[in-house]
């Protein structure tokens, strides 16, 4: 059996060096699929690996058990592309697509777009449901209206994760303050001067980008007229249609399960469709399984030759195996990359030189961040980034003074803020699947992550100064005494 040895430095920044490359030559510039570099990415790790004394069937257990963990999350990515099915399918998506043309100035679509998603993912504590849900919604009232879709999807991330951030039912936030030993509350206290900074400037940003964006007057086009017609004629818009996202929107405050929400609103959209629009059960299944087509509503006397064409790809989605071709396929490709990462000692290594520049204060909160989100960045486990940079750098805060909710708030945001920015990321992909544009594409328009970082930064480095000046305050006293 071969000796086992540590990776050397090169080693273990060898895969991270490669990936960043291959994604930026290979992907921005030359459009190569992002499977094909995490393969890629993968097999560099594996070779590291192997390198180091670890056989191939090593390799596969540490897949495996990183697979296990990561199955839940899988479920709720499966689980998703059904409630986009069978939203579609019982109306409620359309409805509040409906609404949002008849009722919404195009000027303001885009920072309604933040606001409103902010306010279902504080609620629900979860940023892929309001992604899925009212961002779906979004990305169709945008799609309608002819607004960049980039520029939706951008202020839909943020919302989401502004939400996530703050939310007291988020499982990120109540993680971070487990892993800081600081209570909940004491956590989103320390987060909200970063956040609210952040979220201020978004909307001022997203009013101005949209504003910019909207050169017309109020009056809707004739094709979005005509897709509103055709939404009039296909679905029976009532009350019901809003019990699916009730359903996931209350649950979630109190705390049930994500996936058991998930799969109970999906059922109810499954009748409230029956019911409400005329639509045959067995076509429900459908939706959930293979996703909504617009044909269904045939059986009702509607004639799918005389719809929009741009309604069609608007409504003609979802469904389990849209997850299972695409975020799914991701996931498995992403876990092998962390797990042999992980095996091979190169993500303890990285933390290892991270930690010797850490000098005063500030040093400390700067690595701490970097360190979570190169965890985060290699493992695609934001849960396990928080908890292994508490573990790593909790000590190290309480011995400098810095209180504890600074050390919290850094996980959260080395986490939250830049996992949706990188495209071989779950998250990423899970968003980019969801709201149909590439995580390159909206990446410029993600203001409140781009600023929360910046924000960020610049509060800790005051925050450093002033735990600086008081130890050198204390210092001094007890000198002349």
């Amino acid at each position: 059996m071969k000796e086992k040895r540590k990776v050397t430095t090169f080693e273990a920044f060898l895969p991270m060096i490669c990936m960043a490359l291959m994604v930026i030559v290979g992907n921005i510039i030359f459009g190569i699929r992002i499977e094909f570099i995490l393969l890629l990415a993968s097999l560099i790790a594996g070779l590291v690996s192997v390198r180091a004394g670890y056989t191939w069937d090593e390799l596969i257990e540490a897949y495996n058990k990183k697979f296990a963990k990561a199955f839940p999350a899988i479920l709720i990515l499966i689980a998703v592309g059904g409630i986009v099915g069978t939203w579609m399918y019982s109306g409620t998506v359309p409805m509040m697509i409906y609404y949002g043309l008849k009722f919404l100035h195009p000027k303001f679509v885009v920072v309604t777009a933040f606001v409103v998603t902010a306010i279902v993912s504080t609620f629900t504590g979860t940023s892929w449901g309001s992604a899925a849900t009212s961002g779906v919604a979004f990305m169709g009232i945008a799609t309608s209206m002819g607004i960049p879709l980039p520029l939706v999807a951008g202020a839909i991330i943020s919302g989401a994760f502004f939400g996530d951030k703050v939310s007291p039912v988020s499982d990120t936030t109540n993680l971070s303050a487990l892993a800081s030993e600081v209570t909940v509350y004491d956590h989103i206290k320390g987060m909200l001067p970063n956040v609210t900074i952040s979220a201020i400037i978004a909307i001022i940003g997203y009013t101005l980008v949209g504003t910019f964006y909207y050169n017309g007057n109020s009056q809707l086009s004739e094709a979005t007229l005509k897709i509103m017609e055709d939404l009039d004629s296909l679905y029976n818009f009532n009350i019901l249609m809003l019990l699916p996202p009730i359903i996931v929107f209350g649950g979630g405050y109190f705390g049930f399960p994500a996936l058991l929400l998930m799969l109970a609103s999906s059922v109810v959209a499954m009748v409230v469709g029956t019911l409400s629009n005329g639509f045959i059960f067995t076509d429900a299944v459908t939706a959930l399984l293979q996703g909504f087509n617009v044909s269904m509503a045939e059986v009702t006397g509607v004639s799918v030759a005389d719809l929009s064409p741009r309604l069609l790809g608007l409504l003609n989605r979802g469904g389990f195996s849209s997850m299972m071709s695409g975020s799914v396929m991701f996931c498995f490709l992403a876990i092998p990359f962390g797990s042999f990462m992980e095996v091979s000692g190169s993500l303890d290594r990285i933390v290892e030189q991270l930690s010797k520049i850490i000098k005063g204060a500030y040093s400390l909160i700067v690595v701490t961040f970097f360190t979570g989100a190169t965890i985060n960045a290699i493992t695609s486990n934001g849960q396990f980034s928080i908890l292994t940079t508490g573990q790593l750098f909790k000590e190290n805060f309480k011995k400098k003074n810095i209180p504890l909710n600074v050390l919290s708030r850094t996980m959260e945001n080395s986490m939250t803020l830049l996992e949706c920015m990188l495209p071989w990321h779950v998250t990423a992909i899970y968003m980019a699947s969801t709201l149909g544009v590439q995580t390159t594409e909206y990446i410029k328009y993600s203001f409140f992550n781009i600023l929360g970082i910046v924000i960020f930064f610049i509060i800790s480095y005051f925050v450093a100064k002033k735990v600086e000046n008081s130890i050198k305050i204390e210092k001094d006293i007890k000198i002349n005494c």
